[in-house]
């Protein structure tokens, strides 16, 4: 036997509640003094023959009031007989956990649409007066009525139904599931109900995604809950799905005009080889490109890609979109990416030995590399050299990229200022050099994770002159833009590229290392988020004292790259559907804005109703576009729009890739990962059954509380009849008078 409610709180109670009757009874039996009288003797020789009688009485009146206030006590604690349900009524409290994600959109007759008559037939075996829970796993707020209609609610089939029947017409969400986040609300709602029998009933089309990847916390923490738990998965038509995974800017200098590369990946996620189709490429919502794609393995990728033409600046949206299969939501993918007007660029170094455009000149290749392709001198990029003492003379917001190359100590003034050029959004690149004092960068920028460098710089470290061969760049296995770069080299002619002298550089928090040597592993190329912009920090020299680097081909590549990710950020235009996002854009903060999707092949954006985006002024020249998470439900691209209609910036929403590994858990494997946990059982099949024939223990507080009416109701009318029957006949003055004392005791 258990008990719904705490046993030391009600136990106290009712301890108190059963003394009561016995202290009152015990207080008209008190001793008083007495005063022998002869007269008296003989009136208390006429009451002995009735005191016996009456103390009967009075025990059994006591003895059904005690019983009353103890059943009403233990009725109070809810007891709980779990092993049967031959006394008292059953109640069951049950919480039906729905699979809400993109992947349960899979199938002619969706995995949803499956799942939720499985619900009906679970939610059915309940009785009025069970308390019944629904709830969406999805990343939705749990406050949000689309996640838990239904919380602790009185069982009403009609309104089951109704709940049941607005899920199935709305279909499955283009969330996650979430598993590892929801199991700690299941257990808080197994815990709010208060019923002998708890039930959990998890209906997912049981993802591998989800299922083999869950914590051991997570599974601790479902095996302690104290409910029944069953896992009924959703038996799918078939596993298979193609999917764009990903959409990637690739290469390209995103400057007025040019020609920028995309790449789409297209992967087959089934079990069997699939004729893939075709894929088809958008630019700004035209039909630009399509491809026959062929046969893909089973669990194999193909990369398509894509070169878009542009003539002007503005926010460039491509789409990339492949023939419609079981899972519609995943066929298409988009990204977004700034093209800037120009890009202004100040570079720096401690002395220009012989004058600007000389091979001495520290800034000599790198002047050389960023000008590549730059023939229009109004746009493109803008290079401006100074000599490093000139830094304080320099306005450092009239440029978009600040570049340092072999400056030995910039003071603690220039070190907040370029925190605050890159915080606002600038991007600054540090190259060492044989000027550079590592102790005075770590009095100006620091050394801790509120350095804006990505590392700590150490001291100078060269190969050694009995070894000739200089050390060797390492292909790079980072996913950041610039590695992609270099990625789309061969690895042997990116080995190619020697260095024969570094500094030392310590990695702090928040870096990522892009490149690294061979020999030694040793970071060569490092960056880090400082705000809104970033920093690029170069173990070697922008000239060729420290490397070869400069005359291979991946330098200009790598510096005309940097130049594009640190304006345009090309990443900076994509989110995650159902994610708020955020973005700045050029020019003045308009009165208001809003939001609209584009719809493909159409000429403006499909939305009727726009809903309202938040701004926020950053400087004179730029201001901030906050799109909520509601407003992103969809994949596709998204405008942000002006009081007149126009097109102010562009954004990229996605599903999850993980969403498309539409692979069900083998039941084996799910039984394996829920281990030894007793209060779990798979159910396949048809559930209901299996669920009604599990249920066990009754609750016993509605027949605690008749029983308790009873007694109070016994005890009254004793009472009354045994008053009325030792008063009967009695004429005696002394035996009324006692009698009456009587009566008042019963009554009280």
């Amino acid at each position: 036997m258990s008990f719904l409610n705490l046993f030391p709180v009600w136990g106290t109670l009712a301890a108190i509640g059963i003394a009561v009757p016995i202290i009152i009874h015990l207080l008209y039996r008190k001793n008083k003094k007495e005063t022998d009288w002869a007269a008296m003797e003989l009136l208390r020789r006429a009451l002995v023959v009735r005191s016996g009688q009456i103390r009967l009485e009075d025990f059994i009146i006591l003895l059904l009031r005690c019983l009353t206030l103890l059943l009403l006590a233990a009725a109070l604690l809810r007891p709980i007989l779990k092993d049967s349900s031959l006394v008292g009524n059953q109640r069951v409290g049950m919480v039906v956990a729905i699979d809400d994600s993109l992947s349960m959109n899979h199938g002619a007759t969706t995995r949803f649409e499956t799942a939720i008559e499985k619900a009906r037939k679970v939610l059915g075996t309940a009785s009025p007066g069970d308390k019944v829970s629904i709830v969406f796993l999805n990343e939705r707020e749990i406050d949000d009525q689309k996640k838990v209609p239904l919380r602790a609610a009185d069982y009403d089939a009609n309104k089951v139904n109704d709940v049941l029947d607005a899920a199935k017409s709305s279909g499955a969400s283009t969330h996650q599931s979430n598993l590892e986040n929801s199991i700690p609300l299941l257990k808080e709602m197994s815990d709010e109900m208060k019923a002998g029998t708890k039930e959990i009933h998890i209906i997912t089309d049981a993802q591998q995604s989800d299922w083999t990847g869950l914590s051991s916390e997570a599974k601790n923490m479902l095996g302690e809950i104290p409910a029944q738990i069953y896992i009924i998965p959703v038996i799918s038509e078939s596993d298979e799905n193609r999917s764009v995974t990903s959409l990637n800017y690739v290469s390209g200098s995103l400057n007025n005009s040019g020609v920028a590369k995309f790449e789409a990946t297209v992967k087959n996620l089934g079990t069997n080889d699939a004729d893939a189709g075709k894929i088809e490429f958008y630019q700004d919502n035209t039909l630009v490109k399509r491809d026959i794609l062929g046969t893909i393995g089973s669990g194999e990728s193909k990369v398509v890609p894509f070169l878009a033409n542009y003539e002007k600046p503005g926010d460039l949206s491509i789409t990339a979109k492949i023939t419609k299969d079981s899972l519609g939501a995943d066929n298409s993918r988009h990204t977004v990416v700034n093209v800037r007007p120009r890009v202004r660029v100040l570079c720096a170094t401690d002395s220009i030995d012989g004058g600007l455009g000389t091979q001495n000149n520290d800034l000599f290749f790198l002047e050389n590399a960023l000008r590549l392709s730059s023939g229009d001198e109004e746009n493109g990029i803008q290079v401006t050299s100074v000599d490093s003492s000139d830094l304080t003379l320099e306005k450092l917001n009239d440029y978009d990229i600040i570049i340092l190359a072999n400056v030995s100590s910039p003071s603690a003034e220039i070190a907040e200022r370029l925190k605050d050029f890159t915080s606002g959004g600038g991007g600054l690149i540090v190259f060492a050099g044989e000027n550079i004092d590592p102790e005075k960068y770590e009095q100006s920028f620091g050394n801790d994770q509120d350095s804006i460098l990505p590392g700590k710089i150490g001291p100078k470290t060269s190969v050694g002159e009995e070894n000739q061969d200089l050390w060797t760049l390492a292909y790079p296995d980072s996913d950041h833009p610039l590695a992609r770069v270099v990625k789309s080299m061969t690895e042997e002619m990116v080995n190619l590229a020697k260095v024969k002298s570094i500094i030392n550089v310590e990695p702090l928090p928040r870096s990522q290392v892009i490149l690294s040597l061979v020999e030694n592993n040793a970071p060569i190329l490092m960056s880090k988020t400082v705000g809104e912009g970033s920093v690029i920090l170069c173990a070697t020299s922008a000239d060729r004292s420290w490397s070869e680097l400069v005359v291979h081909p991946v330098y200009a590549i790598m510096i005309q790259q940097a130049a594009t990710t640190m304006t345009s950020k090309p990443d900076s235009r994509l989110t995650r559907i159902n994610r708020t996002k955020a973005i700045s854009i050029a020019g003045t903060q308009p009165a208001s804005a809003s939001i609209g999707k584009l719809s493909p092949d159409s000429e403006g954006t499909a939305d009727t109703k726009k809903p309202s985006v938040q701004l926020t002024a950053l400087t004179t020249e730029n201001f901030k576009a906050e799109i909520k998470a509601e407003d992103i439900s969809e994949s596709g691209i998204y405008q942000i729009l002006g009081p007149q209609g126009s097109v102010l910036g562009a954004i990229a929403a996605n599903s999850d890739p993980s969403e498309s590994d539409v692979r069900v858990v083998d039941p084996d494997v799910l039984k394996q990962t829920i281990g030894a946990m007793k209060n779990i059982e798979i159910l396949e099949g048809a559930p209901e059954q299996k669920i009604q024939s599990d249920r066990k223990g009754s609750d016993l507080t509605t027949w605690l509380l008749t029983l308790c009416i009873i007694c109070f109701v016994a005890q009254s009318i004793l009472a009354k009849i045994f008053t009325n029957k030792i008063s009967k006949g009695e004429t005696d003055i002394a035996t009324s008078l006692q009698l009456s004392n009587v009566a008042a005791a019963r009554r009280t």
